[in-house]
């Protein structure tokens, strides 16, 4: 079977099984470098998040980000009401926060947080912190694209009532 009628069949097929709306067909898949993907800048440190599986691109199964955290910087206690997420170190050194539970955590470390659970963590290190984050479903990656801004940008000022209407949209709860 030629490659053109292979991929048409394969089109139908996923058609067929989504009731005929197709969304994001699946790609064959991709390598990338440390530098590549959609870079974001989070934070008042501004610290890097790269965007590397993205809904958008890829397809709609998960999401996974990159992110440094320079020393002392924390990502505040948090849950996620629609996407599992796991978290891989891959340098530094810091904290997870999960629950009221606090558990070190270092390169080769692995925190799973299911959907539903209070989590966040601490670069305690003196060197940058970075994970690589995993979210299942993928759309959550949005956010980061919503809070971000470019290196040397000031922030965009929102409200109370803005900030609000962007976690409930993207399922995200803050511990006040």
């Amino acid at each position: 079977m030629d490659h053109t009628r292979r991929a048409f069949l394969e089109f139908v097929a996923l058609s067929a099984g989504s009731g005929g709306l197709v969304q994001n067909v699946p790609t064959a898949g991709r390598a990338m470098s440390p530098d590549e993907g959609e870079l974001c800048h989070v934070g008042p440190s501004r610290d890097p998040v790269r965007i590397k599986v993205s809904q958008q691109g890829d397809g709609p199964a998960l999401a996974m980000i990159v992110q440094d955290m320079s020393p002392g910087t924390s990502v505040p206690m948090h849950l996620h009401e629609r996407e599992d997420e796991i978290v891989l170190i891959q340098s530094g050194s810091g904290v997870a926060m999960l629950g009221d539970r606090e558990t070190p955590v270092a390169a080769g470390s692995v925190v799973w947080v299911p959907k539903g659970t209070w989590h966040g963590g601490r670069n305690t290190g003196t060197t940058t912190l970075t994970w690589t984050g995993i979210y299942a479903p993928a759309g959550f990656e949005g956010y980061f694209r919503e809070i971000s801004r470019a290196p040397g940008v000031e922030p965009r000022q929102r409200t109370a009532g803005e900030w609000e209407a962007l976690d409930r949209r993207y399922g995200i709860r803050y511990q006040r």
